[in-house]
């Protein structure tokens, strides 16, 4: 997405998503605002998700498992959370099939990526 952002997704970036996510256009639309307006930069810094994630859990310490989200939000590994990757990831947690989210949540507990295609596949 480059770093010249604009308030509104490209028509290619948005039909992509719409076909990787759950979401209609008018909602990934919604929601990109939302995220350029909370990351102007265009990335979710660790300690930002974690300051954002904390909010969730005022009453004890979310530190340790919303860094496990994190890595499970950030798909490519690069250390930071674009649109496309929390727009992925929301659209599982939120609207995914029960096998999407099991595996999505599994993911979060995978630490060392130890699970194989093939564990997997005797889930469904």
């Amino acid at each position: 997405m480059g770093k010249n952002h604009s308030k509104h997704l490209k028509p290619k970036v948005l039909s992509d998503l719409r076909e990787m996510t759950e979401f209609t256009e008018e909602e990934l639309q919604e929601w990109y605002r939302g995220f350029m307006n909370d990351c102007p930069g265009g990335t979710l810094s660790i300690e930002e998700f974690k300051k954002i994630y904390g909010n969730f859990f005022p009453g004890g310490d979310a530190g340790m498992f919303s860094e496990h989200v994190f890595r499970t939000f950030d798909a490519n590994g690069d250390g930071s959370i674009d649109f496309k990757e929390f727009i992925v990831a929301l659209s599982v947690t939120s609207r995914g099939t029960l096998a999407d989210k099991l595996k999505w949540s599994f993911n979060v507990y995978d630490l060392d990526k130890t699970v194989t295609s093939l564990r997997m596949r005797c889930w469904r």
